[in-house]
């Protein structure tokens, strides 16, 4: 039997600083009113919104800066210690930190070396496509963010760090105070739960319903608590031993929007439930767990069409998802979360 990861705990408004800059730029894969996120991203400078626009393309949470950070691992901590750095070596240290597999590696000093270059050629797509092997990545939009970056990275590192000032100083700082206390909440909470629960089970249960068969490999899991991050979770291996996950923190009488009367949870699992081809789904998964080919086989639906329907669910909580240690996935339907949807219209709607 293989032995249990050992489990380590952080903590910080570090992790929600980029979570809600991923999302607020991408608001519609996360559940949030676009018309809000845009609100937030108006009070930036034209110039500085688009270059955290653009910078969205490409860069992912980066969980390996995030967790190396000395504490407190919050807001002023990220500026301060970005500002030690030179701006060159800032979109480097954001994207890859102390990553130092030799596949990694590699790739980090041929991206370095495009600094000054002027032309996205085929061999440069060739390289980049062979390290991002997620295929519905690369888009045309994803290539020419990531290229334009790094052939002037000492620009990107100086525009980079204004931009974020920005967003900190005109959003993220007023929304500190709201984060801590639902991640201290989270931490006890789970950590007592670990105590009686082993490791897959309760990952189940803080990421709402993701299975991840490849931690079984690790010696150590870091869990970290995000507030923006609900429902879903972010997550990486640090070194070939150990891996981070960050997963959501936010209790259900809160919402991302200040003020929001209709919950999230309840809005997301209504509009899942409403649309036909997510019901022929959540019916098909009745009968055993299936991939994403297998249910666009079934359903004769494209493969795009299939993984844009199954994050709905996901993020409704309507799925589960088992990740094995090649990242193929297996989804299966989660009937508590149905249960749930049910049971969050009737407490809204008590009179119905």
């Amino acid at each position: 039997m293989t032995q249990q990861p050992k489990i380590k705990w952080d903590q910080g408004s570090a992790y929600d600083l980029f979570i809600s800059l991923r999302i607020i730029h991408r608001p519609e894969e996360y559940g949030l009113r676009p018309s809000w996120a845009a609100g937030v991203r108006s009070r930036l400078p034209i110039h500085l919104r688009d270059l955290l626009e653009r910078s969205q393309t490409f860069m992912g949470v980066p969980l390996h800066f995030i967790y190396h950070l000395p504490e407190p691992k919050n807001a002023a901590t990220v500026i301060t210690e970005l500002e030690k750095l030179s701006p060159e070596e800032r979109l480097p240290a954001l994207v890859f930190n102390s990553r130092s597999d030799e596949r990694t590696v590699q790739f980090r000093e041929f991206l370095i070396s495009l600094d000054g270059k002027r032309r996205l050629t085929a061999g440069v797509e060739d390289r980049i496509q062979a390290y991002y092997q997620d295929s519905s990545q690369l888009t045309r939009g994803f290539m020419r963010a990531l290229f334009e970056s790094w052939t002037n990275q000492k620009e990107f590192g100086e525009v980079y760090l204004e931009a974020l000032k920005a967003y900190v100083d005109n959003f993220f700082e007023e929304e500190e105070p709201r984060i801590l206390p639902s991640q201290n909440f989270a931490v006890e909470k789970y950590q007592s739960r670990a105590q009686t629960t082993d490791l897959l089970s309760l990952l189940e249960d803080v990421s709402k319903g993701v299975r991840m068969a490849w931690l079984e490999d690790l010696a150590t899991v870091v869990l970290a608590p995000s507030f923006w991050a609900t429902p879903f979770v972010f997550f990486t291996r640090l070194d070939n031993h150990s891996g981070i996950i960050v997963f959501g923190a936010r209790p259900t009488s809160s919402t991302l929007v200040p003020g929001e009367l209709v919950p999230e949870e309840l809005l997301n699992g209504l509009k899942a439930l409403a649309n036909p081809t997510r019901l022929r789904i959540l019916h098909v998964l009745q009968e055993s767990p299936r991939s994403t080919s297998e249910l666009a086989k079934a359903l004769r639906l494209r493969l795009p069409t299939m993984t844009h329907h199954l994050h709905n669910l996901r993020l409704a909580g309507l799925i589960n998802v088992t990740i094995s240690p090649n990242a193929e996935r297996q989804y299966a339907i989660r009937k508590d979360g149905i249960d749930t949807t049910t049971q969050k219209l009737r407490t809204f709607l008590p009179g119905g």
